[in-house]
């Protein structure tokens, strides 16, 4: 049964895999249309969790895919007949496993093998039945028993989908307000976690404690002016750290952006040290990283030519450009010395990663 679910699981993998490049699955689910889209249905999946709303297919469809589901269940007894019921029990996707099984799909639609996106969600899909091999094979004496703990836990999955909403929606709402709102989340989770009343409050009670604090944290960094919810705090080290080292932002007026490679390769030719930032107007991590990396530039900057390599548009020049690169899509910083490309990072760079790739190439 579990072999059946995972197969199946596998065979959607590889149909990503092989089309997920050429129908644009990177661009498009960066979209902030998409990613809010995205966030509603997770606020809608979590409310759903909490017994707020009641979200059910129409009869007619749900009946069908039932029928479908269970069209092997009379042969499970026999190994072909699980195997069957578990392929078809697959195609009914739950919402439990909306979340996970989006991540999957979104990283092997980057990856552009079959055989290796087969097999990355044949092993989803096989984690996901382990615990059916479990209980079967105990026959069931390992099952916990029902009782007031399991509506607890069903108001921290609950939770959790609301946390993966935020995260969808910080990617498009860069500010202050996000921290706040992130405060009242943690806020939330610490009443949540306070709440518990049986074996391991102790551990409970200390989850409440962090999750109060960091939502302390939050709301002092929105009342400073900061938006990254990750260091809330970050403003009140950078200016300390930047007399420390004894390094100046800098900023540069004569950065150039282009959208074919004769152009790149003309300004590369033209300029001994340039930065190539593969970037598009579509790209939610391109966003973050130009704010993180570009708007207060470290000296170690001075003396590259930046250059936006703008691939927005999908055209023969920016598939000629992904081609010579090998990238699925942007973001993508590349470092080219004296013409040679000695250094290319691929997908969101932090702030320190950055400078130390540049001090490494500048001695």
């Amino acid at each position: 049964y579990a072999i059946g679910v995972a197969t199946a699981y596998g065979i959607l993998g590889a149909v990503i895999a092989v089309f997920g490049e050429s129908l644009g699955i990177i661009g498009w689910l960066q979209n902030p249309i998409i990613l809010i889209g995205f966030a509603i249905v997770f606020v809608l999946l979590a409310l759903y969790m909490l017994g707020v709303l009641n979200i059910r297919l129409p009869r007619f469809i749900s009946s069908k895919m039932q029928g479908l589901s269970q069209a092997g269940d009379s042969k499970l007894g026999s190994a072909s007949g699980s195997l069957i019921a578990g392929f078809l029990s697959a195609l009914v996707v739950s919402p439990c496993v909306s979340a996970p099984l989006f991540g999957a799909l979104l990283a092997v639609s980057t990856i552009g093998s079959p055989l290796l996106g087969f097999a990355a969600l044949f092993m989803l899909g096989f984690g996901l039945s382990a615990p059916l091999i479990l209980i079967g094979a105990t026959q069931g004496k390992i099952m916990p028993k029902a009782g007031e703990w399991m509506n607890w836990v069903k108001q921290g999955f609950a939770l959790l989908l609301f946390a993966v909403a935020l995260l969808l929606i910080e990617r498009v709402f860069i500010s202050p307000a996000m921290l706040m709102i992130w405060a009242l989340w943690f806020m939330v989770v610490a009443m949540w976690a306070w709440s518990w009343l049986g074996k391991g409050r102790m551990l409970t009670q200390a989850l409440a404690l962090i999750a109060g604090i960091w939502a302390a944290c939050l709301i002092i960094g929105a009342a400073l002016g900061n938006d990254d919810s990750l260091h809330p705090l970050a403003s009140l080290s950078a200016a300390p750290m930047m007399q420390t080292t004894g390094q100046t932002a800098i900023s540069n007026t004569t950065d150039k952006t282009v959208t074919t490679l004769t152009e790149l390769d003309a300004l590369i030719a033209a300029h001994p040290k340039v930065l190539v930032d593969v970037t598009a107007e579509w790209c939610i991590e391109c966003r973050i990283m130009d704010k993180n990396l570009f708007h207060n530039r470290p000296a170690q900057m001075q003396d590259w030519q930046l250059v936006r390599l703008d691939i927005t548009e999908t055209t023969d020049d920016s598939k000629a450009i992904l081609a010579r690169y090998k990238l699925f899509g942007p973001p993508a910083l590349l470092y080219y010395q004296d013409g040679q490309l000695t250094n290319q990072q691929v997908g969101e760079i932090d702030r320190s990663e950055f400078e130390q790739t540049l001090t490494m190439l500048n001695n």
